[in-house]
């Protein structure tokens, strides 16, 4: 099957490609916390029918064959939820376990089934991992933000969840919480809408998302931040988001070092010159 390669274009968004897009901007590279269409990982989309076929790639040959799989069932998890996909491929690129990753995800294996002498436990252990880290950087984001925007410490301690979905939705100024923000009262979503949208799906997935007078600001497990704790705390999130951060911007260099404007390479080998 052919697959296109956009190298950055967007498919038109009601077409089939373009739905294909959507699930695949729902997959993230579990260590970033970023979209695997925002990294560059993903290299081409194929559609015949029913079939859907999805080529990604990695920025080395040596990336971790448990990260990969995680990607790829990932992929191949959204894709299948789209109504019309009947069959999907999923077809890693140019890494040194290409062809056990690509035959495990496309018959529907664990990854303790594909590689069982590899793996030393479930999944899932490092999911969790990851899923703290992701929920850190975006929490302090959202700190940072609130910071730039004003807010003191006891501000940000006593924000509720009902005021996060406003920031996610309105200008703070618009909703009665003067002094808070800087927004001019028009109702319009602030610049800080899309960190709050973030930290909400981050609560939501961690299952936090309490009622509309609950604290906002939480640790991983749903405990409130203590006023004492949060210098300390603050910091440690910080230092997450930076690490991410720097990880991201390494990935990224890897890539555009190894491809470039555009994919080299055959199935399952090296770059030239890697």
């Amino acid at each position: 099957m052919h697959v296109e390669d956009r190298h950055g274009e967007h498919p038109p968004a009601d077409s089939r490609e373009g739905q294909v897009y959507r699930q695949l901007a729902r997959v993230y590279d579990p260590e970033l916390d970023r979209p695997l269409t925002e990294l560059g990982f993903i290299a081409g989309v194929g559609i015949h029918g029913g079939t859907v076929t999805v080529e990604f790639r990695l920025p080395t040959f040596w990336c971790a064959a448990n990260f990969a799989y995680m990607m790829a069932a990932g992929i191949r998890e959204q894709v299948l939820a789209l109504p019309w996909v009947e069959r999907v491929e999923v077809r890693l690129r140019d890494h040194f376990f290409a062809d056990e990753i690509n035959r495990g995800i496309n018959q529907g294996l664990s990854f303790r089934d594909a590689f069982p002498d590899l793996a030393t436990g479930d999944l899932e252990e490092l999911w969790e991992a990851f899923r703290v880290k992701a929920f850190l950087r975006r929490q302090e984001r959202l700190i940072r933000w609130l910071l730039d925007q004003g807010w003191d410490e006891s501000a940000i301690l006593g924000l509720r969840m009902a005021d996060l979905e406003r920031l996610d939705g309105a200008d703070p100024a618009a909703t009665g919480e003067g002094g808070h923000g800087t927004g001019t009262g028009s109702g319009s979503a602030p610049p800080g809408a899309d960190v709050a949208r973030q930290y909400l799906e981050a609560l939501r997935e961690r299952g936090l998302l309490r009622s509309p007078d609950a604290p906002a600001l939480v640790d991983p497990g749903g405990a409130p931040i203590r006023r004492e704790d949060f210098p300390s705390y603050r910091r440690h999130a910080a230092r997450t988001r930076l690490a991410m951060e720097f990880n991201t911007a390494f990935c990224r260099g890897l890539l555009e070092t190894r491809y470039g404007d555009s994919p080299s390479g055959e199935l399952g080998r090296p770059a030239p010159g890697e």
